[in-house]
This record gives structure tokens, sequence and C-alpha cells, in this order.
């Protein structure tokens, strides 16, 4: 397994590295720094706000949702605590990398963050 993400020829970010996390392997938790994104590509993942494990689930992340990259929008910390629900095995993509397809002049990233900073200040602790 590599540790790069490259273009692909739609030009979509693919990564080339995955984890597998056990069932109640804590991902990342709350108030730890971002250093990157991730892509469930198989299992489920429990979004929950306490340290916990047997807190009040929020969300339950499936194929396809990614984790982290509304944090990595707002540029924060980690904002939950995430716990695989069951065996899972998630895409991992660096913060480095969504940063250089992000241009902060340009006007699709500027109102991309503001769109993640209305959305969050609306509902705060839904999104991942």
């Amino acid at each position: 397994m590599e540790n790069s993400i490259e273009y692909n020829n739609s030009g979509f970010l693919e990564s080339k590295k995955t984890i597998l996390f056990k069932k109640n392997e804590i991902i990342y938790e709350k108030g730890q720094k971002l250093d990157c994104i991730y892509i469930v590509l198989n299992g489920l993942i429990s979004s929950v706000l306490s340290e916990n494990k047997n807190s009040k689930e929020n969300v339950i992340l499936k194929k396809g949702s990614s984790l982290g990259l509304m944090d990595l929008l707002l540029n924060r910390n980690y904002s939950k605590y995430m716990i695989a629900k069951t065996t899972s095995v998630l895409a991992v993509i660096k913060k480095e990398v969504i940063l250089n397809v992000f241009d902060p002049s340009d006007y699709k990233s500027i109102l991309l963050k503001s769109l993640a900073i209305d959305v969050d200040g609306k509902a705060p602790n839904t999104w991942s």
C-alpha cells in the first residue's frame, strides 16, 4: 500500500492509503489536531460528542461518507470522537493535499468556506 495521493483521469483525488479499524476502535478524538480526512470505504462509523464510548451517537456514517471534512474547511481540530461501530476500512487523504486543491483567494473556495460556516452555525455537531 502506498502513502500517496494522485489525481485520476477524471480529476478527482484518489487515495492509495487505507486503514483498517476494528470494532470500537477510536479513529480520532475530539480536539485532536486535524492532519487528514477519511472516506468510509466499508463499515460503519459512529460520531459521538463525548469521550465516553457509550454516549449517545450523533451520526452513523456509512460507505462514501467523509470524516473531518467540515473541520478541515473550518480550519479547526477534530470536533467529535469518531469510533468504528463495525470493522471498517477508511481511505486517508492528508490535509495538505486537500488544501493544495483550494486556492484561498478563489471565489469557489471562499463560497465553500462560507457555506461551511453557515451550515455549522445553524446545525452545530451535525457534520463530521
